[in-house]
């Protein structure tokens, strides 16, 4: 008789930190990893054969706004779940529904979306959310919406907190605005993650913001100032304190060679990468519509029809792949950057970013050229 809480994945290739290929059973029990070992009894258990192929943790996405032909924005019933479900077709099996809040509005797409949070859905598990803004530089909004930047001074967090259902886990803050240290230590009292980005900051503002509690960067090189040797801004800081930071790999955000230098030197454990994705990720290319603007989708990116970048359809299996290609990454290393690394900004790499008993069966199976061939989200085969 089978058992609905027990399930066995069989033949599967785990890589350890070395580099060394082992062949693995994985025994998941009530949605987590219980057993690891050369081979497990599976009778009365579901059974996922992996036929040699790879088996490991499911992808964390902290940066993502849409997928699947939906964004949160739409604020409709289905946007979450189907979302959801084309995230754990590319290997994700949680996320940060990314969006923005507006100060003229009741932030409906985000209170409809709250119920979602935690739920059981067939694909990835909806952490909670990353607020890009509202305290960030206008002159640094990219494609963001005007009418989406505020001050602190408007609006406090704790009338954001309220909107997110007590669900905010990261935002997106320029520290060199006025109001804006006090905000940062706000979120970190709230538990939530002050990440650095759509901002203006000098090299001594970062520092700033960092001291006051940043410790995240988000989609890093872009929407903020260039390096430069006489004027060396946030990137010489983010640097230096070896900030944990976004990156996106599409090929069409940053440059091959500029992923490396990221890479370099801030160490393959300080990179996380992202998808920054829109709601063409996982469609055909084509002309699509963003927050009331058309974009086109075309060879992995997002950019609206005056050529503004304004995000990714490259899915994250296909960033991790181009991470390792482009950095000279192990395996291991280059997995851990959408698992392991953001699971430690998160501050839940006690449960997730891990193949270890004990830990959530969120798990994936590839090929050797990372493509997904199933998906698990707490035990449960969502793909």
């Amino acid at each position: 008789m089978l058992t609905d809480n027990k399930t066995v994945i069989k033949n599967a290739y785990l890589v350890q930190n070395s580099g060394e290929k082992i062949l693995r059973d994985v025994l998941i029990v009530a949605g987590k990893i219980a057993r690891i070992e050369k081979s497990i009894d599976s009778e009365g258990c579901r059974v996922t054969d992996a036929k040699g192929n790879f088996l490991f943790p499911g992808f964390i996405d902290v940066h993502i706004q849409g997928a699947g032909g939906y964004d949160v924005l739409d604020s409709i019933d289905e946007a979450i779940p189907a979302i959801a479900k084309t995230l754990a077709e590319c290997g994700t099996t949680s996320f940060l529904s990314t969006t923005v809040v507006k100060p003229t509005v009741n932030n409906g797409h985000i209170k409809l979306a709250n119920k979602y949070i935690g739920a059981e859905l067939d694909g990835a598990n909806l952490l909670g959310w990353h607020l890009e803004g509202p305290y960030i530089h206008p002159e640094k909004k990219g494609g963001l919406d005007i009418n989406s930047i505020y001050t602190y001074q408007q609006g406090g967090i704790d009338e954001i907190m309220e909107i997110c259902g007590g669900e905010l886990k990261m935002m997106t803050i320029a520290p060199e605005m006025e109001g804006n240290l006090e905000a940062i230590k706000e979120l970190v009292k709230n538990k939530a993650v002050a990440s650095f980005a759509h901002s203006t900051a000098t090299y001594e503002e970062t520092l700033c913001g960092i001291d006051s509690g940043i410790t995240h960067v988000t989609h890093l090189f872009n929407a903020m100032n260039p390096l430069h040797h006489r004027n060396p801004g946030p990137i010489a800081a983010i640097f230096e304190r070896k900030l944990p930071s976004q990156i996106i790999t599409d090929g069409h955000h940053l440059n091959p060679r500029m992923i490396n230098l990221a890479k370099e030197n801030l160490g393959s454990e300080n990179c996380v990468c992202i998808t920054d994705g829109v709601q063409a990720l996982g469609l055909p290319e084509g002309s699509y519509v963003y927050n009331g603007k058309d974009y086109i989708s075309k060879e992995g990116a997002a950019k609206y029809t005056d050529g503004t970048l304004i995000g990714s359809t490259t899915p994250l299996n296909v960033m991790v792949k181009k991470f390792k290609e482009w950095t000279n990454s192990t395996l291991s290393e280059a997995i851990n950057t959408a698992s392991l690394n953001p699971a430690k900004v998160l501050r839940i790499d006690h449960q997730k970013g891990k193949i270890e008993i004990g830990y959530d069966a969120d798990l994936i199976i590839t090929d050797d050229e990372l493509n997904v061939l199933h998906t698990f989200v707490g035990g449960r085969k969502v793909h």
